[in-house]
């Protein structure tokens, strides 16, 4: 099971985005992900400047430097819970409901379902 999805609240937990106290590091939410790589990328985080030619971007026609989101290692980050507020591990959870197994993604801190 994937313990971060997209859409989920990330906290930069290590790196140049994060800040020397844990409280102050940056959040936002997950974009896309690669599994293979180890990387995925967080809205506002990580902004990286790209060279765009003219004529050659049909959402920027006249060229220009444009600001993107840049890729953060999966191993970075940590999820923010949305019950406690805090980042924390994921943990999985599995029941039985009509004879079926199924799982559930939980805060480690507060026992909280996070999906």
């Amino acid at each position: 099971m994937e313990k971060l999805r997209i859409g989920d609240t990330v906290q930069v937990m290590r790196g140049a985005e994060a800040s020397q106290k844990s409280a102050a590091s940056k959040r936002g939410k997950i974009l896309r992900i690669d599994r293979e790589g180890g990387r995925l990328v967080v809205e506002g985080l990580r902004l990286v400047k790209r060279h765009v030619r003219k004529g050659k971007d049909r959402n920027n026609p006249d060229g220009g430097i444009l600001e993107r989101p840049g890729s953060i290692a999966l191993a970075s980050v940590a999820l923010v819970c949305s019950k406690c507020d805090k980042p924390t591990r994921v943990g999985v959870q599995v029941e039985q409901v009509a004879g079926k197994r199924k799982t559930h993604r939980v805060c480690r801190k507060c026992k909280a379902r996070v999906d």
